[in-house]
């Protein structure tokens, strides 16, 4: 199997894949004709690369010049590549779009300078020359604006100080594209059919007619014979534009119209016939191809307020260190009262209070035997209930015992304060812990790239079938992932199924839900584009008791990045008690983490709520398996859970560790790992009701495979029974199978 991954990440491989593209790239520029004039385009292209693409641009000049015959016709363009490389290399001057424009104009200009003394230009041609060298080095700065764009990363983030350099590299590119024809057919007409229907789908109004435009000039400036069907395009992609709404059919179709018309107003020439069958394959490839998945696959529009998504990222990451601050000083001040409290032992208490004021102390204390001590030490040992006596021949036995007992309620009642408050203050430290997180990572979350015209596709879409809005937002997640978040009255209740499907038909890409939550008087629906891999899931339960719940509960559910997560609780006992409590840890843990929290963190807040949500004893156990969409890769967590059988490749793996339950300790320490599966690996996760006597059975079971379902009713069936044939505990199984592959060989 080839490691594409590792491939497309290869130094190596990259240096070796941009030579020979800026070798194809020569090649291309030196075959197009302009309407029969050539422009120094390699020369830019030279000048806008490095030292190296630059050598591999002239090589492929050269060649093209060779191979069409054409050498002698061009040794102009062919030293003013050289001379360009050359500069460049002596020179190393910083790659800035400036420095480019000054080495394609310097080239140029010398190479021009160098044919004109040697007598082999003049005349006309040299005021030729002098404009290709304004052009050469207008064309260089464009280019290197554009690599520098996709330098940084692809897709590439334009922004609005983009927009003239990638409308000239792009009409530069489908000028030279219209030149490569096999029989009537032009890449180039083909290419600029498909950009005008897919910036309209994507930017409407706006989008089509800009790239319409820039089309029609680039026909205009291959070939004026088009000039008939060049003046339709940026109507025509305005009108598609604002069709794009309807279904995708629809503006193709008006393209399609708008370039008969054009046909019809040309009087049926040869060069208007071939544009719009050119058009016409450009848009069939539009209706075939996952066309908004290209684009955005190349490139991103970022809207022109990256600076505010910088300031507001900013903001709350002092906000969340400014409270990161005030909670350490709490917890300072916190332990340093927690160690200055009382421990005077109730034995101490009594002396101070009662024999301190008796005359017979020196006998019992000082000059006696240890009879006094030993029975005040067996006095402070003993509980609320044992009977307290005072020690032989004391003066004053009641006050003795009255003030032991006093002593020891006043411990107790201390103790129990005592407690209290750590957990109270607990709760307090945890709840502005995930208040840090959550403004850090709401910080992070207004980077992501905010796509307004999808978003206003979206809205128009839900509008037509009458689900109502309050609003929406369609950005891209850290894992390249469009996320689709959409706030809607609380009462409206839509299906999510039936909104997903309407959005994947407007836009034209397979979407999940991540789930729904409610907050006041909205209710937030997210919605993502599928990841690399599937996840499908299936869960079994049996009970102790047939007219009581079952006292486990499990939850499937996704956050905002696309990630599954599997849990598993078991609350304390059986009944409807225990599935309260587990209850309370699962839907309180599925809500943090929904909000944007780590799960560690997420478990931290509900172990603390548990602690202080009542004065009983009360605890359940979680189990976690979190599973990225992107890698297949699983992290367990888990605090007092159940074994985890996991099967990879047939293989079974054992995941147990001894671990405290939610709600015991006040900081909770859970058992995690990491596993990295495939396709067709599968993750069970077990309640404690199932014993270690079975666990050979069901690792059998597992290894053989088969219907995941089925697989989950056999386990559970093999829980241990008592002598009636009633399970001994409350059992859970919830498993999941990852049902597709990110990359396939």
């Amino acid at each position: 199997m080839i490691d594409w991954m590792r491939l497309k990440d290869d130094p190596r491989i990259l240096r070796g894949a941009g030579l020979i593209g800026c070798a194809a790239c020569s090649c291309l520029l030196t075959a197009a004709s302009f309407n029969g004039l050539q422009i120094p385009l390699n020369t830019a292209l030279s000048a806008a690369l490095s030292p190296t693409c630059g050598i591999a641009v002239l090589a492929g000049s050269l060649f093209t010049y060779t191979l069409t015959g054409r050498l002698t016709s061009g040794p102009v363009f062919l030293c003013a590549i050289a001379l360009t490389a050359l500069l460049r290399w002596m020179f190393g001057m910083a790659h800035t779009p400036r420095t480019a424009a000054m080495l394609a104009a310097s080239g140029t200009g010398l190479s021009a300078v160098i044919f004109s003394m040697a007598r082999m230009i003049g005349g006309k041609e040299l005021l030729y020359w002098a404009a290709g060298t304004v052009l050469a080095g207008v064309f260089a700065a464009c280019i290197r604006k554009a690599a520098e764009r996709f330098e940084s990363g692809i897709p590439v983030r334009l922004h609005a100080s983009d927009a003239p350099a990638f409308s000239v590299c792009f009409v530069i590119l489908t000028a030279a594209l219209c030149s490569v024809r096999v029989m009537v057919l032009s890449l180039g007409q083909i290419f600029a059919a498909f950009v005008i229907l897919t910036a309209a789908k994507r930017y409407r109004a706006y989008g089509g007619m800009i790239c319409g435009t820039l089309a029609a000039f680039a026909l205009l400036i291959t070939d004026t014979k088009t000039a008939d069907f060049a003046v339709i395009l940026p109507a025509a992609g305005l009108t598609a534009g604002c069709l794009a709404r309807h279904h995708i059919g629809v503006p193709f179709l008006s393209v399609q119209l708008f370039g008969a018309a054009a046909l019809l107003l040309s009087g049926g020439s040869t060069a208007a016939a071939q544009v719009w069958v050119n058009s016409m394959i450009g848009g069939l490839l539009f209706l075939f191809l996952p066309a908004g998945q290209i684009a955005d696959a190349l490139l991103l529009w970022s809207d022109a307020d990256a600076d505010l998504a910088a300031l507001t990222d900013t903001r709350m990451r002092f906000l969340s260190d400014s409270i990161a601050g005030v909670r350490g000083s709490a917890e300072r001040i916190a332990d340093m009262l927690a160690k200055a409290e009382s421990t005077e032992s109730p034995a101490e208490q009594v002396r101070a209070a009662v024999c301190a004021r008796c005359s017979y102390r020196e006998t019992c204390w000082e000059h006696g035997d240890d009879e006094a001590a030993d029975c005040f030490r067996r006095l402070s040992e003993a509980g609320l209930k044992e009977p307290a006596a005072a020690p032989f021949n004391c003066l004053r036995p009641d006050q003795v015992t009255a003030e032991f007992i006093r002593a020891k309620k006043q411990n107790a009642a201390a103790r129990a304060l005592a407690v209290r408050l750590r957990n109270v203050q607990t709760l307090l430290f945890s709840q502005m812990k995930i208040t840090e997180e959550l403004l850090s990572r709401a910080g992070a979350q207004s980077r992501m790239t905010y796509h307004r015209e999808l978003t206003r596709c979206v809205t128009d879409a839900l509008g037509k079938n009458q689900i109502a809005v309050i609003s929406a937002a369609v950005s891209e997640t850290d894992n390249r992932r469009m996320l689709i978040e959409l706030y809607l009255p609380a009462g409206a209740e839509p299906d999510s199924s039936l909104v997903a499907e309407i959005l994947q038909e407007a836009l034209q890409r397979p979407l999940e839900c991540c789930g729904t939550e409610t907050a006041g008087e909205a209710q937030r629906l997210l919605l993502q584009s599928t990841g690399g891999f599937s996840v499908t899931t299936a869960a079994a339960q049996c009970a102790v008791h047939d007219d009581e719940p079952c006292g486990d509960c499990w939850d499937t559910f996704s956050d905002r990045n696309g990630t599954v997560y599997l849990a598993v609780s078991d609350g304390m006992g059986t009944g409807k008690n225990a599935a309260l409590d587990a209850r309370i840890v699962l839907s309180s843990f599925r809500q943090l983490v929904q909000s944007g929290m780590d799960p560690a963190a997420a478990a931290d807040m509900v172990n603390a709520i548990m602690l202080t949500k009542s004065g009983e004893e009360r605890f359940a156990t979680l189990d976690i398996a979190q599973i990225d969409t992107d890698t297949a890769a699983v992290t367990l967590y888990k605090y007092g859970a159940g074994p985890t059988f996991v099967r990879r490749g047939g293989h079974i793996t054992l995941c147990q560790a001894a671990t405290d339950p939610i709600g015991i300790l006040p900081k909770a320490e859970p058992y995690t790992t990491v596993l990295h599966l495939e396709r067709g690996d599968m993750v069970f996760l077990l309640t404690d009701g199932m014993d270690d006597a079975v666990f050979p059975v069901i690792r059998q079971k597992i290894e053989q495979g088969g219907d995941l379902q089925e697989l989950v009713y056999t386990v559970c069936a093999r829980a241990p029974r008592k002598a009636d044939g009633s399970p001994a505990d409350d059992v859970t199984v919830l498993a999941a199978a990852i049902t597709g592959s990110a990359i396939d060989s």
